[in-house]
């Protein structure tokens, strides 16, 4: 959760684009385990790779 250091509020708090804020911090939350999975995969697929060679 981020905070505004002047006033000390939840700087989500005052969104006005009527999107649930708790949504959009889900799917950033989401986007970025799918990022580290495929970059986990990846880095497995090239372990293997180099293990057969």
């Amino acid at each position: 959760m981020e905070s505004d250091a002047a006033d000390g509020t939840d700087a989500r708090s005052g969104a006005t684009d009527g999107a649930d804020p708790s949504l959009v911090d889900r799917w950033t939350a989401l986007d970025r385990g799918w990022q580290a999975l495929a970059l986990g995969l990846g880095i497995v697929a090239a372990h293997l790779v180099g293990q057969a060679l």
